[in-house]
């Protein structure tokens, strides 16, 4: 899931006495200033589209503290993924139509025999919102944001609050009334001030009558008492007096105890307000997907822009790295050939300082192979060393003969015969076949008459084929 940095810089408070703008000038929480000041009406509407053309493309967020607002408890079973989004999108249309601006937030387990997961379900109203949000087609919008949850999120984070609480806050012309329980919104309200009645009376039959309905709704418990804590300019004394009454038994007034006293005055909690939505947005909001497209897209765009890029500066590194291994393999590999054609030729001029070794006739290398498979048919009561004995004869014989050159040898284990092939001068092969007499190697000539070596002096290059008995050899 992408998610961006959801600070703006223009801050929209919607209420119901009109809109207010607002800028921030750095981080500093003091630092929201009020700018403009646009009326509930057609005039007020266009007037703050007037005025956000003036920089079309710097987004901004949204804080409603409108009347009206819905608030509901359910219990759904414990789903996951597609299942449990589907089943709250069924809930929400259930309680507040199509209401496009609902939030479903999650309140933990519900103890007992079911796994049910608790949550609340809230909406803001729709027609108003609507209205404002027409003049705001031209500007890319960050998110809409509840009074509610907002100063939940503030007071949890800057004061110690009890484990259940009614809120009161003072606003323009009106009293938000909060129910929360361990840091959370159970329940919120705005009334509209009446003109002309003293307001610290007014603000403790009010606050009356909401017990009396949350009782009856089963919010809190019925006589069990509930503290009260005011985010108001309103001086204490009075407002403890109009508690006092003995109607108003259960609820008692009391401080709230902060972790940092606010630096702000306490009148100003809309300017506290926006003042922690400058800094720390929530995480959830009530503007729905298609609202913030307008200021999702471009940072989108930008991402993957950006992404691509690494992705491009990644693979051109890549590259140049595996073009530089490559270089240096071919250089490393050109080296190698070069000292191998080196090795080469120093050996080949030591083979020619050193004497040719006649003693080692050439024989064919299908032969050998041949040779090497008849031996390894046979027993090793057959074993060859009758053989290996009339090579080492054989290789005297051609010492002292270099005249003859010998081609090709086969060695037959069955008849037990050395097959010889090769050419000599006539003298040279008689005076061969006579040592091979003198050892007692029988031989026998395979040529044809015509072909038969003459052993006499003018005959030269004759070819020989002989096949040499080894019964008699010594």
């Amino acid at each position: 899931m992408l998610r961006f940095n959801r600070r703006s810089r223009r801050l929209l408070l919607l209420e119901s006495g009109g809109a207010r703008l607002y800028v921030r000038l750095s981080r500093a929480p003091e630092s929201v200033r009020e700018v403009a000041r646009f009326t509930p009406d057609s005039a007020g509407r266009q007037a703050l589209s007037v005025a956000l053309e003036k920089t079309p493309e710097e987004p901004v967020a949204l804080l409603v503290n409108l009347p009206e607002e819905g608030h509901v408890r359910e219990n759904i079973p414990r789903l996951r993924g597609g299942e449990r989004s589907a089943m709250i999108k069924r809930r929400l249309r259930q309680h507040f139509g199509d209401n496009p601006f609902v939030m479903a937030v999650a309140q933990g387990e519900v103890v007992g025999q079911r796994r049910e997961e608790r949550l609340l379900l809230t909406a803001l109203p729709c027609a108003p919102l609507q209205a404002w949000l027409a003049a705001l087609r031209q500007t890319p919008i960050i998110g809409i944001y509840g009074a509610p949850q907002m100063m939940a999120e503030w007071l949890q984070r800057e004061a110690r609050l009890p484990s259940a609480a009614l809120l009161l806050s003072l606003h323009p012309h009106a009293l938000r009334q909060t129910l929360m329980q361990n840091g959370r919104v159970l329940f919120s309200r705005l009334s509209p001030a009446p003109e002309g009645e003293e307001k610290n009376l007014w603000i403790a039959e009010e606050t009356a009558r909401l017990y009396a309905y949350l009782a009856h709704q089963q919010y809190v418990e019925s006589g069990v008492s509930l503290p009260v804590c005011l985010l108001a300019a309103t001086p204490d004394a009075e407002l403890a007096a109009a508690f006092a009454h003995s109607g108003m038994t259960p609820l008692t007034l009391q401080p709230l105890a902060w972790k940092k006293p606010p630096t702000v005055e306490a009148s100003g909690v809309d300017a506290l307000l926006l003042a922690c939505l400058a800094a720390r947005p929530l995480r959830q909001d009530y503007a729905p997907a298609a609202l913030r497209q307008q200021y999702l897209l471009p940072k989108r765009r930008r991402l993957l822009l950006g992404a691509g890029v690494l992705f491009l500066l990644t693979g051109v590194c890549s590259g140049g790295m595996d073009m530089l291994a490559a270089r240096d393999l071919r250089a490393r590999n050109n080296t190698t050939h070069l000292e191998v054609a080196r090795l080469e030729a120093e050996a080949q001029a030591l083979l020619r300082t050193k004497p040719e070794l006649s003693a080692f006739p050439r024989i064919d290398i299908n032969d050998a192979h041949k040779m090497l498979d008849e031996y390894a048919r046979y027993p090793a009561g057959r074993s060859p060393e009758i053989m290996l004995e009339a090579l080492q004869q054989l290789a005297d014989a051609l010492d002292r003969h270099p005249g003859v050159h010998l081609e090709k040898l086969r060695w037959q284990a069955a008849e037990k015969t050395l097959n010889l092939q090769g050419y000599a001068t006539g003298a040279d092969f008689a005076r061969f076949l006579r040592h091979l007499a003198r050892m007692n190697m029988n031989y026998e000539n395979r040529q044809t008459p015509e072909d038969a070596p003459i052993p006499s002096p003018e005959a030269t290059g004759a070819a020989f084929d002989l096949a040499l008995h080894l019964e008699s050899a010594s």
